[in-house]
């Protein structure tokens, strides 16, 4: 009987594990909704033709008020021209949008089973956004059935458009190979003559090992790493670990940094951006 109760309580965790798959997430499987958007952004701001990108994991939006207060404190993260948001629900999106007067879109990929409200991404700009998008990336995840997205838009600068991404891999509890699927599905996307294209998001890389696969299969593509020099993004156990990336085509980076936020457990990660050569 002791043996057969050890065994019962070691299969429970796998149990447990096991329900909250079968139970899943409720997914938007459907690549045309549910779609929001707004447009709250003022007179056209000046525009030198340096772009400024922001992206950042606000933790199932549940800060929002704090999101907001250190966008307004933080100069490095003001006047940006793209902000790319994930986890977030369409009230912080909103929240944010009307506050910092930008225009957005927003698409969410599930509704999470620890918040019980969508989860899913956005991409705002003191521009007009066009042409977006929802993309489902390939396979769901181990844990809760939940599939990722990354969500696209064109942002209208007064000089050329740029072709902007916001993304969310899935974490290491999915396989090396099928994270990097989510990656191709993504780039698969991205039309050959876009000459300006800008890719950011948490890429859920814990480990060096996975760094460097998602650096390999970006710059292959042609991108280039513009937050490189801007340092961690989460802390791990208290060692500083990147997860959050800007990635682009035909800009290079000016400036980069990081922003110290108690709005969530990822920091929001910036890049000042010029183009490159034609």
């Amino acid at each position: 009987m002791r043996v057969r109760r050890m065994l019962l309580l070691a299969l429970i965790p796998a149990l447990l594990a096991l329900q909250t798959a079968c139970v899943g997430a409720p997914n938007y499987l459907t690549p045309d909704g549910p779609r929001y958007a707004g447009s709250y952004a003022g007179a056209a701001p000046a525009y030198s033709g340096s772009l400024k990108i922001v992206s950042w994991n606000i933790k199932y939006a549940r800060d929002i008020d704090g999101a907001i207060e250190t966008f307004d404190a933080s100069p490095a993260l003001q006047h940006a021209d793209i902000v790319l948001l994930q986890e977030m629900d369409v009230k912080g999106v909103e929240a944010i949008a009307r506050a910092l007067k930008l225009n957005y879109v927003y698409y969410p990929a599930s509704v999470h089973p620890n918040t019980g409200r969508d989860f899913g991404e956005a991409i705002l700009s003191p521009w007009p956004l066009s042409d977006d998008a929802k993309i489902i990336l390939p396979h769901k995840s181990p844990r809760n059935g939940q599939i990722r997205i990354a969500v696209r838009a064109w942002v209208q600068t007064p000089g050329d458009p740029v072709l902007a991404y916001c993304v969310h891999s899935e974490t290491a509890l999915m396989s090396p190979n099928q994270r990097m699927a989510q990656m191709q599905a993504l780039l698969d996307d991205v039309p050959d003559e876009a000459r300006l294209v800008a890719i950011g998001g948490d890429f859920n890389t814990v480990t060096p090992i996975e760094r460097d696969v998602l650096l390999q299969t970006m710059t292959g593509a042609g991108f280039a790493w513009l937050t490189e020099d801007a340092g961690a993004t989460v802390q791990e156990g208290g060692v500083g670990v990147i997860m959050d990336y800007i990635f682009a085509r035909g800009l290079k980076a000016a400036a980069a940094g990081v922003v110290d936020s108690d709005a969530s457990d990822h920091s929001p990660v910036w890049v000042q951006t010029a183009t490159t050569e034609k």
